[in-house]
């Protein structure tokens, strides 16, 4: 022990001597290492006309206002969703991978997380920041026991009704069962309302909900427990084609071919009377709705089959959206990526994204807050629901979920059959 301390009393008394020295001959001052700022560059949809959009960015704002010097966050603008995904298939295939990214939870998502390109979060997930997530949240995102994406955004997509225009038809309530609701739309008919969205354009995004809500509805909520290996055998598959085909019949006609932008924007000018949607739409009702539209608008369950094997109040819930990041060399960045991350999940920051967008989320956040109108419907008929059933492209391989809006079109526009379009799908779902 005692050569030890001499040996280091040697080699400090050699530092010293040696700085003395550097001084004498030189006036420049020892260089010393300057910390570079890591920069996390973040390719976002949360932007444009995204009900997240202006709090997402003055939070990022303010982590990079709080961390000046040490990290920013550059985000990159994609308002297309489509686009969006598109791009985040290519990164990872090629592996450029961003440093942060938006992922949809799903089939895709395990494509992503095999692909050995993802920051596996696990090892800092067991220090306390998983406790921050509502029970069971995380398992979507595991893979080999590793957690290779943050859950962030849930969705829930019931049916989304003006009131309004359904109490000027004649109709008092929410139709029940779907005998009710033709009923009702033939009602609105008549008042010169169309009663509802469609759409086949993109992803047929809200009539593929309307899918969604209708195969379990009929098949139950086990109807995709032998999809992977059977396809869609399940007669539950057709009769929800031949009531989405019926639906059309009360659409805009506009609806073959119509992208998101047209189905939303006839429901918010108050041209149709219902839309099925989450509550990230909540923030578009409010400051697009015409006619103080946010007063008027009200939350139901797709109604009940009659003689199907779906319950009452049945819901299409799932995990909207996951935060990944890539597999990074540099431990500063890793722990810069992972600061921030942190940062978005802090139950103060999901309060005011929920607050201002009406969106929801799989953080814990104080119960006794005051929940927006809209979204407090959400959560309650969620709690009430018998079961919560992720949507149709969720549930099918991707080539399927890509075939849909193409099939979709030719059944809406009846050119080809219910049997046709179960047909089309099943081909992609079995290669």
């Amino acid at each position: 022990m005692k050569s030890c301390k001499r040996l280091l009393g040697s080699v400090t008394a050699f530092i010293m001597a040696t700085s003395v020295l550097a001084g004498c001959g030189s006036k420049t001052s020892p260089t010393t290492k300057v910390q570079k700022e890591v920069e996390i560059k973040f390719p976002s949809f949360w932007v444009g006309k995204d009900s997240k959009a202006k709090t997402m960015n003055d939070l990022i704002t303010k982590f990079n206002t709080d961390n000046q010097g040490k990290i920013k966050v550059t985000v990159e603008e994609i308002a297309d969703y489509n686009a969006y995904e598109d791009k985040m298939k290519t990164n990872v295939a090629a592996d450029t991978v961003p440093d942060v990214f938006i992922i949809k939870t799903g089939t895709l998502a395990q494509n992503y997380f095999k692909s050995g390109r993802l920051m596996d979060f696990a090892p800092y997930l067991k220090a306390g920041w998983k406790d921050k997530f509502v029970p069971n949240a995380l398992e979507s995102s595991t893979y080999q026991s590793k957690i290779m994406a943050i859950p962030y955004e849930y969705g829930v997509t019931p049916v989304i009704y003006n009131d309004a225009l359904l109490k000027k038809a004649g109709v008092e309530e929410f139709p029940k069962n779907y005998t009710e609701f033709f009923a009702a739309c033939d009602k609105l008919k008549v008042a010169n309302i169309t009663p509802m969205s469609q759409m086949t354009g993109e992803n047929a995004w809200t009539s593929m909900l309307w899918y969604s809500q209708l195969v379990v509805a009929i098949g139950g909520p086990d109807v995709y427990k032998n999809v992977e290996k059977d396809g869609f055998k399940d007669p539950a598959f057709v009769e929800a084609a031949k009531v989405l085909q019926k639906m059309f019949k009360y659409t805009t006609n506009d609806a073959i071919g119509a992208g998101a932008a047209v189905s939303a924007g006839h429901f918010l000018n108050g041209r149709t009377a219902m839309l099925l949607n989450g509550p990230w739409f909540i923030g578009r009702i409010k400051k697009e709705g015409v006619n103080n539209m946010y007063d008027s608008v009200k939350i139901a369950p797709a109604p009940l089959y009659e003689g199907g094997k779906g319950k009452e109040g049945g819901y299409i819930g799932f995990v909207q959206s996951d935060l990944c990041a890539a597999v990074q060399k540099d431990k500063d960045k890793e722990a810069a990526v992972v600061k921030f991350l942190k940062y978005l999940t802090e139950a103060e920051n999901i309060k005011t994204l929920s607050a201002a967008s009406g969106s929801m989320f799989v953080i814990k956040t104080d119960a006794a807050t005051n929940v927006e109108k809209l979204q407090g419907q959400m959560t309650e008929q969620t709690k009430k629901a018998p079961y919560l059933i992720p949507h149709f492209q969720l549930m099918v391989k991707p080539a399927c979920g890509t075939e849909f809006p193409q099939a979709l079109a030719s059944l809406g526009s009846n050119k080809i059959t219910p049997e046709q379009f179960v047909q089309r799908l099943n081909d992609k779902q079995m290669q």
